[in-house]
């Protein structure tokens, strides 16, 4: 069952260490390679989230307004519905519980597969990770800035990609 960005992205900072030096920009590419291992190993997705194009890589719109005000800081803590900005429109926060994914033990091995091959990656290199030729935020940055990558997009490169690691 997909998740919700910020359900997953929580799942990394829930790790030794992660949330004392993810940036909001690392969360997200993580969070899209994760989404997109999970199609290629256990054939569905991760997220549910729309995912688009924009000028530094893949990003979902919902994780960025829950991690924007923490800039290139690293994100200390989890990730709850208090960061939202509609949250903070009404005053509401500390209230909230951070969220989780209920994630079965395979979808739980590809986040840590991601975190082992990806998690000591600076944000700049996850961002030109993305940003070869031919991945799917490079065909849906040609469309334009902020188009949605299509998951069957994702799902095909991450297959590939696969199939050339077997």
């Amino acid at each position: 069952m997909p998740y919700k960005a910020v359900e997953i992205a929580n799942e990394f900072l829930r790790l030794p260490g992660a949330a004392e030096r993810l940036t909001q920009m690392q969360l997200q590419k993580l969070t899209y390679i994760a989404h997109g291992w999970n199609w290629a190993i256990n054939d569905a997705p991760l997220i549910i989230d729309d995912i688009e194009a924009w000028s530094f890589g893949p990003v979902v719109r919902d994780l960025y307004e829950h991690t924007k005000f923490f800039g290139s800081e690293p994100i200390g803590r989890l990730i709850s519905p208090d960061d939202s900005k509609i949250s903070s429109f009404f005053g509401k926060t500390g209230e909230a519980a951070p969220y989780r994914a209920d994630l079965t033990p395979r979808e739980r091995e590809v986040i840590a597969q991601v975190w082992s091959r990806y998690g000591d990656l600076s944000a700049a290199r996850l961002s030109a990770l993305t940003h070869q030729p031919d991945t799917p935020w490079f065909k849906a940055f040609q469309r334009g800035r902020n188009t949605r990558i299509e998951d069957e997009v994702i799902r095909t490169y991450y297959d590939a990609l696969a199939q050339r690691a077997a």
